[in-house]
C-alpha cells in the first residue's frame, strides 16, 4: 500500500473538519491579530485575497470560506514568499563569498 503526501486542502479540512470553515475559525487561525469586528469589515468590503460568503441574506449569518480557495491563497503565498527568500539567500551567501 502506498502512503499518500498530504497536500494542503486536505489539511485544512482535517484542521477545520468542514470544506466551508466560517470566517471566523479562518481568522482564530491566519489572522489572530484581526477582531471579529475588522474580519466582518473586511469580507464585506472583500478586502481578503480569498472569497467570502454567506448561504442566505441574513445578517447574522456567518461568513464561509471555501478550503480549497484558502489553501490556493496560502500555497500562492508561500511560493511567493519561498522565492524572494531564495533570492535574498542567494545575494547574502553571494556577497559573503567575496
Amino acid at each position: 500500500m502506498k502512503t499518500g503526501k498530504m497536500n494542503l486542502p486536505d489539511y485544512l479540512f482535517m484542521q477545520f473538519k468542514t470544506m466551508t470553515p466560517t470566517l471566523e475559525q479562518v481568522g482564530a487561525m491566519y489572522y489572530p491579530h484581526l477582531s471579529k469586528a475588522k474580519l466582518l469589515e473586511k469580507a464585506r468590503k472583500r478586502e481578503f485575497p480569498f472569497i467570502c460568503y454567506k448561504i442566505d441574506e441574513s445578517q447574522k449569518s456567518p461568513y464561509l470560506v471555501d478550503i480549497i480557495d484558502l489553501a490556493f491563497v496560502l500555497n500562492k503565498r508561500y511560493n511567493e514568499q519561498a522565492k524572494e527568500y531564495e533570492t535574498f539567500t542567494k545575494g547574502a551567501l553571494t556577497t559573503s563569498q567575496n
